[in-house]
């Protein structure tokens, strides 16, 4: 799944970064018409995909929002050769159906196929891998820019390889992803029983996870997600020069990997409870977090929009170096984000089908968010209002993630009465001798106060005699 990710939106990434439609005149214009419309559909996609995954299954869902990302490709090379907007915005409503189908089987599946001590792996397994697609995206700009100050435009070839590798991405889904109840552990048990229902019972379900409180809780959270590419892709462009951008951007997603896995290894410390963890992984990501959008609302207070820098910044410039330390920490904090949240959704559930509907929930008002930041962007608001903004919300986020894991985190959710649920061989044997250990020390126990009464009694009865 993390490969169809990276198939997928790592090379959309590749694409935008790229300039696809070879920098015509409207380009510009087009990318941010098709973006704000792929995010304003995704948002519906998102929230209710799950009614979609859980009534086909991922071995259809994914590959026919595989199939969306093909057409959006498609469209921009359509729109290179010819220069007509009409397919490309088409497209957008196309891939906004397709991504949100992709992330939504992609956050069912780290979440509920994987146990609970091991849940952190799964979510940086999918979305480093996801990564690994951005890094193919940044470097291929950055060797094609390193020495250019003007866009260059995009190959035929580049079109045909990202469709061929998408089409082999989506049959291989197709073959290979399978239905929680035909995943067998290695105790041999299922990873879940799930009965069959029909789509409109599933949409009902869908709409009741709208009703979960925590969920709403989480929404500041959810919204900011993705915003940070919005705006650091902005800020760049206004303050640094071409060959400056496509190093920032590279370097940066490849520290997201390392970064990702040190997370996955606080996540899934087996010595620590799950609590402790959360927060140990909420202090890590957060307080960068908070202190990089700090440092954003302090550096862009002078930032005119409306007049353009009279010298872009170069990687050779020594004002180059403290913007690098920021884009780092800011870009590696945010993406570290969605690893966090999606480890404290799968906190609150093991079963695939709520997995299914939190986890579109979840990307619904993340592409929400991003449309919205989109917007503000195409307006040109000034960009200390915009770093300001979205400090607001990851603060927020923050603080109610300091609340949910100190009053809503538990050491398991294996014995909550979620029906469709298969318990781990392993965690019933554990469970078992943890119990059979109460029970004999309150066997312990109640004979030691059982034989100390008796003494007294004893005691009692001889000095009354």
């Amino acid at each position: 799944m993390g490969c169809l990710v990276a198939l997928t939106a790592g090379l959309y990434v590749a694409l935008n970064l790229l300039g696809a439609g070879g920098g015509r005149p409207n380009d510009a214009q087009t990318v941010q018409i098709v973006n704000a419309t792929l995010c304003s559909v995704w948002f519906f996609s998102s929230s209710f995909g799950g009614s979609v995954l859980n009534t086909i299954g991922p071995a259809i869902t994914a590959p026919l929002g595989v199939c969306g990302y093909m057409v959006y490709v498609g469209s921009l090379w359509y729109f290179d050769r010819y220069g007509q907007e009409a397919f490309p915005i088409a497209a957008g409503v196309i891939i906004g159906i397709g991504s949100g189908l992709v992330f939504v089987t992609m956050g069912y599946i780290a979440m509920s196929y994987s146990e609970e001590d091991d849940r952190g792996s799964f979510i940086t397994m999918s979305i480093n891998i996801q990564a690994c697609g951005s890094i193919i995206g940044g470097i291929i700009p950055l060797i094609i820019n390193r020495n250019s100050t003007v866009a260059a435009g995009v190959p035929e070839s580049v079109y045909i390889i990202f469709l061929v590798l998408q089409g082999t991405g989506a049959v291989l889904g197709f073959l290979l992803l399978q239905n929680p109840a035909k995943i067998k552990r290695e105790d041999g048990s299922s990873i879940a029983i799930i009965e069959a229902r029909g789509f409109v019972q599933e949409l009902k379900a869908n709409l009741e996870i709208f009703t979960d409180w925590k969920l709403l809780l989480m929404v500041p959270a959810f919204l900011p997600a993705e915003c940070f590419l919005v705006y650091d892709g902005s800020v760049n462009a206004y303050h640094n020069n071409l060959r400056t951008r496509c190093l920032l951007g590279f370097i940066a997603v490849v520290l997201q990997v390392p970064c990702g896995y040190g997370l996955q290894k606080i996540l899934d410390h087996k010595a620590w409870h799950r609590r402790t963890r959360a927060f140990i992984g909420l202090a890590v990501v957060g307080i960068p977090l908070i202190g990089s959008w700090i440092w954003e609302i302090v550096r862009t207070r002078n930032y005119n929009r409306s007049a353009t820098p009279g010298h872009l910044t170069d990687w050779s410039d020594d004002r180059f170096i403290p913007i690098f330390f920021l884009f780092m920490i800011n870009w590696i904090a945010s993406s570290l984000w969605q690893y966090l949240i999606l480890y404290y959704l799968g906190c609150f559930t093991n079963s695939p089908r709520k997995a299914a509907n939190y986890a579109g929930v979840f990307r619904g008002f993340l592409g929400a968010g991003e449309a919205i930041c989109f917007g503000l962007d195409s307006i040109s608001i000034p960009y200390i209002k915009e770093a300001g903004g979205i400090f607001a919300f990851y603060t927020t986020g923050v603080l109610v993630f300091l609340y949910m894991a100190a009053y809503h985190i538990g050491e398991t959710k294996y014995f909550s009465g979620e029906e469709d649920v298969v318990i781990p061989q392993h965690v019933l044997d554990e469970h078992a001798a943890a119990a059979a250990s109460v029970d004999d020390n309150q066997d312990r126990s109640l004979n030691v106060n059982g034989e100390k009464k008796e003494l007294a009694s004893e005691k009692v009865t001889g000095s009354s005699v």
